[in-house]
């Protein structure tokens, strides 16, 4: 007898090759056991040399086992899922207040600046021209100092002269037409070169006193000045080391020498460069 069930077995895990019809055994002895066969996913079932139900049913049950663990299997997976999704949402939400909480820090901050700085003008608008003037030189030191301190101890700054030289602290001393000396004085050898202490662009000029001269604007805004030169080198852009000139006794000059000029921030701001000279130069030559 020959019995035709509906594919709802396949729901259970029964899933025949479309190319190779397949035969399923029930339990069972091989001349007694019920056979199932199915052409494709889209046949029927077809039992036959069927004994009864019972191998059958044995069978559909162990299928159903297997399905059911299946659908645990897929249940534990799908909590699983909804874990990791709960737990990346947390995630996001702690970013978003720890973003939350930054962005406030950073605008109490800005306010708290712009307060300091609303006060600090209205203290200066009170104070007499007098008062103001030694604010703002006491504010101008310490800012140079900053500068001097700063490229004492960097490693990129280079003696604008190569090799041996002599110099001495000579700042402030009185010059001829009521001037005061404001650089220092690096001794070498005639012809010796001079190079761009920093990064930055040459200027050459001729100078009323020093003779051939040159402006260097570094790429932070500081500004040097170097004078008495024998010979110009490389104008224009230029990069720390590159050869800019040559030692010479030009201008008003009575040795071979480079005076040299710093004035943090730009022009008209001239600082001692003694400190600098000292912790970059080579001085081996006294």
């Amino acid at each position: 007898m020959v019995r035709r069930f509906s594919t709802l077995l396949l729901a259970f895990g029964i899933v025949a090759s479309a190319s190779v019809p397949a035969t399923i055994g029930a339990a069972g002895s091989d001349d007694g056991s019920s056979l199932v066969e199915a052409g494709g996913p889209a046949d029927p079932l077809v039992v036959v040399r069927s004994t009864g139900l019972g191998p059958l049913v044995a069978a559909a049950g162990r299928i159903g086992l297997v399905a059911h663990e299946g659908i645990l299997e897929a249940t534990d997976r799908l909590g699983l899922l909804s874990r990791v999704v709960a737990d990346l949402g947390s995630r996001n939400r702690a970013a978003v207040e720890v973003l939350d909480g930054a962005n406030r820090l950073l605008a109490e901050q800005f306010h708290g600046a712009v307060e300091v700085r609303s006060a600090y003008q209205v203290i200066v608008e009170r104070l007499d021209e007098s008062d103001r003037r030694r604010l703002e030189e006491a504010t101008r030191t310490r800012r140079n100092t900053s500068a001097v301190v700063r490229v004492v101890n960097s490693t990129e700054w280079i003696c604008p002269v190569v090799g041996a030289t002599r110099y001495t602290d000579t700042w402030g001393e009185p010059r001829s037409g009521g001037r005061t000396h404001e650089g220092v004085d690096i001794a070498a050898p005639s012809n010796t070169p001079v190079v761009a202490p920093v990064s930055g662009r040459v200027t050459f000029r001729w100078d009323s006193i020093g003779g051939r001269s040159f402006d260097l604007v570094a790429d932070n805004g500081d500004y040097y000045f170097g004078t008495h030169l024998r010979r110009f080198g490389i104008e224009g852009r230029v990069k720390a080391g590159d050869n800019i000139g040559f030692v010479g006794s030009d201008g008003n000059a009575d040795a071979n020498l480079l005076h040299l000029e710093y004035h943090p921030g730009g022009r008209d701001n001239p600082v001692n460069p003694y400190p600098l000279a000292y912790a970059h130069c080579d001085r081996s030559a006294d």
